[in-house]
């Protein structure tokens, strides 16, 4: 491996055994960089062989729901070891690209700024954007354009995944505790809901993001840098959910079918800001 490819630690969570067909894909997808010197360490509550994974964390813990967070300990603990980091659950697909553009965009914008993915399913009849359903939508008044590519806030920043350069590891780093999901009932947040209510306007929706979610959905929120999409180039900055569950409620989840339609009009609506 040459020395002079960034090093990029990858850390991903894996429970039981349902999804190693998609791990296994995930892994051999991340190897297959070329442009990366590429770690991946899996944190999991099973044993694990799977070619391509470099280190194993088998871990016994009494809520499970707490066991992605315990990648970001794995991250923090080596943040000074890696040019880049990734945050991922087992089952999104992590493209070259995906990196490619993480770092482009991460030269252009402003330090309070960060790019990130939109999720997408598919099937026979096309894309389908999970994240895009009940109060979810852009922020059509977000749009922001940097060395003539364009970019836009969408308010659900959940995306099982997160991407950061070093600097924006220890950006974080400052803001929140990196080993803590942040308590979002804090005065401050509560202060929040007070003035939104004196005014009339809409009271942020407790409970937004469940606690495996926060731990990639903390970055975005209190992480000092908001997240933006880039819609000139959307496509590049689309993420597999490998399951593709969502879109007919398989295995009790939701039917979430959000449609190449609306995210089309959505986005074409955004260029035209």
């Amino acid at each position: 491996m040459s020395n002079n490819l960034l090093k990029l630690l990858v850390v991903l969570v894996n429970y039981g055994d349902e999804q190693l067909i998609f791990l296994k894909k995930v892994v051999q997808e991340l190897k297959a960089f070329k442009k990366f010197d590429v770690t991946i360490i899996v944190n999991s509550n099973i044993e694990l062989n799977i070619e391509g994974i470099n280190f194993v964390n088998v871990l016994t813990l009494s809520d499970y729901q707490l066991l992605p967070l315990t990648c970001r300990k794995v991250i923090w603990d080596n943040r000074n070891d890696y040019d880049l980091f990734i945050y991922g659950e087992n089952d999104h697909l992590f493209l070259e690209e995906h990196i490619e553009k993480h770092i482009e965009y991460s030269t252009i914008l402003p330090k309070n700024r960060i790019s990130g993915l939109i999720q997408y399913e598919e099937d026979l009849t096309g894309k389908y954007y999970p994240g895009f359903h009940a109060d979810f939508d852009w922020n059509y008044r977000s749009v922001e354009s940097y060395k003539g590519k364009k970019f836009a806030h969408f308010n659900n920043v959940h995306q099982a995944s997160f991407i950061l350069t070093q600097k924006q590891l220890l950006r974080v780093g400052k803001k929140i505790n990196f080993l803590e999901l942040v308590n979002e009932q804090t005065i401050t947040y509560r202060i929040i809901k007070k003035i939104r209510k004196k005014f009339g306007l809409k009271l942020p929706r407790e409970n937004k993001y469940s606690v495996k979610c926060k731990v990639n959905t903390d970055i975005y929120l209190f992480g000092g840098m908001k997240k933006m999409i880039c819609i000139s180039e959307f496509e590049d900055n689309l993420i597999h959910h490998l399951p593709n569950l969502y879109i007919e409620g398989k295995e009790g989840r939701n039917k979430l079918r959000s449609d190449s339609v609306r995210m089309d009009q959505s986005v074409n609506k955004l260029l035209k800001s």
